[in-house]
C-alpha cells in the first residue's frame, strides 16, 4: 500500500487494506468488551456505593418522604398495595381506602403549595367524571360531593387508582425535598457510569493499543480480526500521534455523536464504503490506514524494517536458516 524511505535506499511495503467485514467484527468485539465491563464495574462499584452510609441516609429520608405523603405504605406505592395487601375484605375497603388517602395529600401542605387550588382541582375532575354516557361518577349532596351509588365499587377503585397513577404521583415527585432525593440517586448513577464508562473506554482504546498491543495500534477486536493501524509511511504510529488519536475519538468523535444522533458514526461508516482506501473519519483526519497483518507484521520504524530486510537475506540453507513465502 505505500512505500517507507531509508536513508539511502527505498524498500517496497505492500498490505492489504482491511476488509470491512473485518473491521465490523472488530468494531462489535471492541463494544461488547467495552459495554461489558463498564456494567461489570457499575455493579461493583454501585453496590459499595448503595451501602455506604451517606447514600442510605438519602435513601431513609426518601422512604420517609414517601411514606409520609400517604401515597406509599412501607414504600410501597398505593395502587400496589391495595392489590396485594390482605388487611382489605372486598372493593369497596379498597376504594374507601385510596379516597381517605388521595383528599389527605391534597390538603397537606408539606407536598402541595396551594392547597386551595389543588382540591378544586380535584373536585371539578371529580364532577367531570362519567361511569356511562348518563352516569356520572360522583354528584353534589349540597356543598359535598359524594359517590354515585349507581357506580359500583369496582369502578371506583380504578378510577381512585388512577387518580393516584396519573396525577397524585405527579404532584408528589415534583415537590422539591422528593426531586432533590431522587435526583442525586439518579446522578450518583450517571456520575459512576461517566466515569466508568472512561475508564474502561481508555483501557480498550488506549491503554492496551499502547502496551500489550502496541505493534499495529491494535484493539482486542483488532487482534482477533488480524487487522492494523499503520501511517502513511506504512509503519508504526507513534505514541504521540495515536495519543492525540485517541483524544480527538474521545473529546471530538464521541460526544458529537450524543448530541447529533450519530451523525459522525454514519459519516464515517459512509466513507468506508464510499472511499477507494476504506478511509473511516478518525483515518481521514489522521491519515492513517486500516490494513490486513495475517501473512504480515507492522514494524515500528524504518531502521526496524531495513533490519529485517538484511537478517532476511541473510539467510541460507548451510545455516539451517529457513524462509518460507
Amino acid at each position: 500500500m505505500e512505500t517507507e524511505q531509508t536513508n539511502n535506499e527505498q524498500i517496497e511495503v505492500v498490505y492489504k487494506k482491511a476488509k470491512l467485514s473485518s473491521r465490523m467484527f472488530a468494531h462489535f468485539i471492541d463494544i461488547s468488551f467495552f459495554i461489558l465491563t463498564t456494567l461489570i464495574m457499575f455493579s461493583i462499584t454501585n453496590m459499595i456505593v448503595t451501602r455506604s452510609g451517606w447514600y442510605q441516609n438519602k435513601n431513609v429520608q426518601l422512604v420517609q418522604l414517601r411514606n409520609d405523603s400517604g401515597l406509599y405504605v412501607n414504600n410501597v406505592v398505593l395502587t400496589t398495595y391495595v392489590k396485594s395487601s390482605s388487611v382489605f375484605h372486598d372493593d369497596t375497603e379498597r376504594k374507601d381506602f385510596l379516597a381517605q388517602r388521595i383528599e389527605t395529600f391534597y390538603n397537606n401542605p408539606t407536598y402541595i403549595t396551594n392547597v386551595t387550588h389543588t382540591v378544586e382541582l380535584y373536585n371539578s375532575r371529580r364532577l367531570a367524571a362519567m361511569y356511562t354516557a348518563e352516569t356520572p361518577y360522583f354528584v353534589k349532596s349540597g356543598d359535598e360531593i359524594i359517590e354515585n351509588n349507581l357506580v359500583p365499587a369496582t369502578s371506583f377503585l380504578q378510577y381512585y387508582s388512577d387518580e393516584i397513577t396519573n396525577t397524585s404521583l405527579g404532584y408528589l415527585y415534583n415537590t422539591p425535598n422528593y426531586f432533590y432525593l431522587t435526583k442525586f440517586s439518579f446522578w450518583c448513577s450517571v456520575v459512576q457510569i461517566i466515569i466508568l464508562g472512561t475508564v474502561s473506554f481508555a483501557l480498550y482504546y488506549l491503554v492496551l493499543p499502547l502496551t500489550c498491543y502496541k505493534r499495529g495500534r491494535q484493539t482486542i477486536g483488532m487482534k482477533l480480526s488480524k487487522i492494523a493501524l499503520i501511517s502513511v509511511w506504512a509503519d508504526n504510529i507513534t505514541t504521540g500521534k495515536y495519543s492525540l488519536r485517541f483524544l480527538f475519538m474521545f473529546f471530538v468523535f464521541v460526544p458529537i455523536n450524543f448530541v447529533s444522533f450519530l451523525i459522525p458514526t454514519f459519516l464515517s461508516i459512509s466513507m468506508m464504503f464510499l472511499t477507494k482506501t476504506n478511509s473511516s473519519l478518525a483515518n481521514y483526519v489522521f491519515n492513517d490506514y486500516m490494513v490486513d497483518v495475517k501473512d504480515k507484521k507492522v514494524y515500528f520504524d524504518a531502521l526496524e524494517r531495513s533490519e529485517s530486510e538484511i537478517k532476511l537475506q541473510s539467510m541460507s540453507i548451510e545455516n539451517r536458516d529457513l524462509r518460507l513465502k
